[in-house]
């Protein structure tokens, strides 16, 4: 892929919250920003309005206006080459280092996962 190309694309696959390349894509529905599923989940603790327009979601239930995106994430993974199987790496080394985490669910922050009852 031309550099040009790629470079114009990094910023539709980067999360505005973390920086990092998208990680369990999600979307905000009313607007269509995406950003990585635990970054915004965390935003959204705090504040009522997509980071990116201040359109306003949900106040009382946040949570229901994000849609994961397979789509936005499977394009990550085909324009970053190695990002599947470097996250995979990292969640399996700490699912090993952490045996207890895989009784909650498991989200994942950057590239690394942790684990949020619930």
């Amino acid at each position: 892929m031309p550099r040009a190309l790629l470079r114009d694309l990094n910023a539709a696959l980067s999360c505005m919250l973390c920086g990092g390349y998208l990680v369990n894509a999600a979307t905000l529905v009313d607007c269509l920003h995406s950003f990585c599923k635990v970054c915004i989940v965390r935003y959204l603790d705090t504040s009522k309005l997509c980071p990116i327009c201040d359109v306003p979601v949900h106040k009382s239930r946040p949570l229901s206006c994000l849609r994961v995106d397979t789509t936005l994430q499977d394009i990550v993974y085909k324009v970053v080459p190695g990002l599947y199987q470097r996250e995979m790496k990292q969640r399996r080394e700490f699912y090993d280092q952490h045996p207890d985490a895989g009784k909650h669910r498991p989200c994942v922050v950057g590239a690394v996962p942790y684990a949020v009852a619930g």
